[in-house]
């Protein structure tokens, strides 16, 4: 993004609410430096300015952190973030970076500090909440680079932009970058109200965003990666300034997640005061019938859910997910309109538990099961009852699927499309894309019975891409009010993306209280576990596993939350940045994916699992991203990445 000395951006469009959106800017680097305070709206769009150096989280070709885990295997190898599972990025071209992008944006709230004071007639309040959502985002801003690169440049005031190259600033070390960040996300949380007023302002910085923004960053600090693990050890050993100042400390501090715990538990004690909670009843305004269990209801529209029904989301952005964002690739093919290419992993399929709270490897009813079993499907077997006792219809009856898809828990049915499952979706009235689907007809043009092999609605058919590998189809976050019709989507249901939400913040504290490990900290760790896993229409904790004879300790613990973390948060930006932290990418992220295979035309043909060619790199340079090669070349106190 071009950055001239200063710019006005001006707001351009109108999403989902009928506000001017902080995101819907565009630069016009014509104003004058002396117009960007001349009153109250020339600086109020300069705040939003501010903002649209957020990277757009939900673009499909261009989020660094969307499609790019193991959740997912994509028959979009052709763009632009498919060369990070792939491992196609370099120093010399980043691919995908934020480094310029977000220093700019940095410089851009400092500027609105130094200046603001030249508006005239503006009432002390606004000037404090504006000064404090210019904090909030500093620190925001230089958390999502420590994520990216690791011990970073600290930008603590207004860039001298007169600096001789010999005085640019050299690295900080990591725990100089966490205390800053988190001081940054403190001092606002002073200053920021709990809540914004619904409209214009959604989307803005509060009090409990940059409290729970400042739990993940101890969390994160707390972690494996930058906590004593062997990967710590290795960035330790080769992350040293060129003034000889080692960026890493190499030894473990357990304390460190006793912080980051301390943290979680004030966001949410905040959190909890002003009214959020996990959402729970169904969505008003959500109009197909299906599914009609009311636990996949809730489930599917969580995401969906704008804010004014919706008390789970503690940050959401008002972002456009483009042509060729995330709803689009989901929905079952229909040239140009729907692409049908995000298939959830086996790897992602496999973490999904068992309608009683377990993994599927360890449940007794399923851990001897042939995964990729042929089954008849009955008016019994399409039927599972879930932990709050109500049932639910997973697939077509009469029809054939595999093993694998049958007693999984609510969220599996919920986000996930299979061989002879659902997919809840809206056929337009008019011109309809799916008219000639003998299952949208039975379903009233509102359910799609799924199929998978070659020359199903679902299938490969002949083309290179608009299919999903895996042999599966992702339905998290598609709205099933979308009417998709031959010419586009008409309605196309955008909602603001949930950045922040309680259920987040439950995981984060279980996973520090499980690390921390005492007997109290267990038992919240599971307290706080149920919440989410209860909503989730799974049994809690304790009653899943006295199955198989209980949580043994700590470590149990530990990995359960993690696998709990992993499924509620699918698709939702944790993945790339929980695996490295947790030190697993490396197992995970570098090996090809197995699927059904897409190139069949009967049943016992498809059911054999099949390595997906699609080739995945992961090497020791991956933990961290490159900083951009020119960037290290002029400013000689900077140094590179290992590996890069």
């Amino acid at each position: 993004m071009k950055i001239s000395k200063i710019f006005i951006l001006i707001c351009i469009s109108l999403l989902a609410l009928n506000s001017c959106n902080y995101l819907d800017i565009v630069p016009d680097e014509r104003e004058k430096e002396e117009d960007a305070f001349k009153d109250i709206e020339s600086m109020r769009r300069y705040l939003y300015s501010c903002y649209s150096y957020i990277p757009n989280l939900i673009s499909g070709s261009e989020s660094l952190d969307f499609f790019t885990g193991d959740e997912l295997i994509t028959g979009f190898e052709h763009e632009t973030f498919a060369n990070f599972p792939k491992g196609n990025f370099t120093a010399a071209a980043p691919v995908i970076s934020y480094w310029n992008t977000l220093f700019a944006g940095i410089r851009q709230c400092y500027m609105l500090q130094e200046n603001i004071h030249l508006v005239p007639n503006v009432e002390a309040e606004l000037v404090e909440d504006y000064i404090a959502q210019t904090e909030f985002l500093i620190g925001y801003y230089h958390l999502l680079l420590m994520r990216c690169y690791g011990p970073i440049i600290l930008v603590k005031s207004l860039p001298d932009i007169q600096t001789a190259p010999e005085n640019f600033l050299a690295r900080s070390t990591m725990a100089e970058t966490v205390e800053f960040i988190t001081s940054k996300f403190e001092q606002a949380a002073k200053k920021l109200p709990a809540t914004r007023e619904l409209g214009s302002e959604v989307g803005l910085a509060t009090s409990i965003a940059a409290l729970s923004l400042r739990a993940y960053t101890y969390m994160y600090y707390a972690s494996p990666m930058w906590n004593g693990g062997r990967v710590c050890k290795k960035l330790a050993a080769e992350l040293v300034n060129k003034d000889g100042t080692a960026l890493v400390d190499a030894t473990e501090d357990r304390n460190r997640w006793a912080i980051a715990r301390d943290a979680y538990m004030e966001a949410i004690q905040a959190a909890k005061a002003v009214g959020h909670d996990l959402y729970q009843v169904e969505n008003p305004k959500i109009n197909n019938i299906y599914p009609e269990n009311e636990r996949l209801r809730i489930i599917k529209a969580n995401l969906l859910t704008i804010v004014k029904y919706n008390k789970e989301e503690i940050w959401t952005m008002n972002i456009d997910e483009g042509a060729y964002g995330m709803q689009k690739k989901s929905l079952p093919f229909y040239p140009n309109v729907a692409f049908n290419g995000l298939g959830p992993s086996m790897a992602m399929l496999n973490r999904f538990y068992t309608k009683n709270g377990l993994p599927y490897s360890v449940d007794p009813e399923t851990k001897d099961l042939d995964k990729f079993k042929v089954v008849d499907l009955t008016e019994e077997n399409t039927k599972v009852r879930f932990a709050d006792g109500s049932e639910a219809v997973i697939a077509e009856a009469g029809k054939q699927t595999n093993q694998i898809n049958l007693n999984r828990e609510p969220r599996y049915y919920a986000w996930v499309a299979f061989q002879n499952g659902f997919y809840e979706i809206t056929n337009a009235a008019t011109n309809g894309a799916y008219s000639a689907d003998a299952s949208m007809k039975k379903y009233k043009n509102k359910r799609m019975v799924t199929g998978f092999m070659k020359q199903e609605n679902c299938g490969r058919q002949d083309r290179d891409r608009g299919y999903p590998p895996s042999g599966f189809l992702n339905k998290k976050g598609v709205h099933p009010d979308n009417a998709v019709s031959k010419s586009g989507l008409n309605p196309f249901k955008k909602y603001p993306w949930p950045v922040i939400r309680l259920a987040d913040l439950y995981l984060g504290y279980a996973e520090c209280c499980a690390e921390v490990g005492t007997a109290t900290d267990m038992e919240n760790a599971i307290k706080y576990l149920d919440m989410v896993r209860e909503r989730a229409g799974i049994p809690g904790v304790r009653e899943s596993w006295s199955k198989v004879g209980g949580v043994r300790d700590a470590v149990h613990l530990r990995d359960i939350v993690r696998q709990e973390r992993q499924v509620e948060m699918y698709l939702e930006h944790q993945n790339f940045w929980d695996m490295r932290r947790w030190e697993l990418a490396d197992q995970y992220f570098g090996r090809k994916h197995t699927g059904m295979n897409m190139s069949a035309t009967d049943m016992e043909s498809f059911s054999k699992e099949t390595e997906i060619t699609f080739l995945r790199t992961f090497t020791d340079a991956h933990w961290l991203l490159p900083i951009p090669a020119k960037d290290v070349y002029n400013n000689q106190n900077l140094i590179q990445n290992p590996g890069y």
